[in-house]
């Protein structure tokens, strides 16, 4: 017979712990018109963001942001941040609401994905949320979104990225410690080894099922980019896609590189994007 206290343990382990936490004004991670709460998978933290004015009824559309880094309330290294408040602000006022988990540095690897079925899960059936969320992906949120996307298809409404990182021969940089953290979260052994099968591991190599559930994918990317390089990950993935009859839309951004600036962060054109996707499941 299980002791009351061990029942405890495995119970918090197993079921997702939600707490409402502080409002807008002293939160700086909560944009305007926004709720938050906490989400717990295990030992993974994620949040919501809840429209102010949300519906109660079901099948409420959200968007799912990647990577979700919640080190703190400081703003280096938190993701998302205050680049995206101006974003999320205009989709919160549709009644979008805003989620995230935080998988560290998985790299898009099995790991990782599995954390995120656990949170679609529960934040589907808990909060009632649409069963088919659009992503947000940036940077190396693309690598978990697009991965996740591939594995669940029929989960997923559409992808909007910003410079993503669809390749794992481009990034992380080769020769570099973090291709060795990207091979222990692929369970390689060596950097060498991971290097050898890093294309196919990467989204570029995985376009079918998305292409397949007919999910559109929409990417802003800089042309000057040389962290993310876009002739080595955003270029060749529309490409590929749009020659396999998907549907794809790829906005090169003259003159800026891999930063958090307006061009990117303050596009009309992401907002309709997004706010089209997911309008058929927008509270009129």
């Amino acid at each position: 017979m299980i002791r009351a206290t061990s029942l405890l343990i495995l119970l918090c382990m197993l079921v997702t712990l939600a707490l409402p936490v502080s409002s807008v004004e002293d939160d700086p991670f909560v944009p305007a018109g926004a709720s938050r709460i906490d989400i717990k998978i295990g030992e993974a933290k994620g949040f919501l963001f809840k429209p102010t004015a949300g519906s109660v009824h079901s099948d409420l559309p959200w968007v799912w942001y990647a990577p979700t880094l919640l080190g703190g309330l400081t703003p280096k290294g938190v993701y998302p941040n205050a680049s995206t408040h101006w974003l999320f602000t205009k989709l919160l006022a549709r009644g979008i609401w805003i989620a995230g988990v935080d998988v560290g540095e998985s790299y898009g690897s099995p790991a990782g994905r599995s954390v995120y079925t656990h949170f679609y899960k529960t934040v589907s059936s808990q909060y009632h949320l649409s069963k088919e969320p659009c992503f947000l992906a940036q940077s190396r949120g693309g690598l978990m979104s697009f991965g996740w996307a591939a594995e669940h298809p029929g989960h997923v409404r559409c992808i909007a990225a910003i410079y993503p990182v669809l390749n794992l021969a481009s990034w992380p940089p080769q020769g570099s410690a973090l291709v060795g953290e990207a091979a222990k979260a692929y369970g390689y052994a060596s950097g060498s080894e991971f290097e050898k099968h890093s294309l196919q591991l990467s989204p570029l190599s995985q376009e079918g099922p998305l292409v397949k559930a007919k999910i559109p994918v929409f990417i802003l990317h800089g042309d000057n980019d040389r962290v993310v390089p876009a002739k080595e990950n955003s270029q060749p993935f529309v490409r590929a896609y749009t020659g396999l009859g998907g549907a794809a839309e790829l906005i090169m951004v003259p003159g800026r590189g891999h930063e958090e600036v307006d061009e990117y962060f303050k596009s009309d054109r992401l907002v309709e994007f997004l706010l089209h996707q997911l309008a058929t499941a927008t509270p009129q």
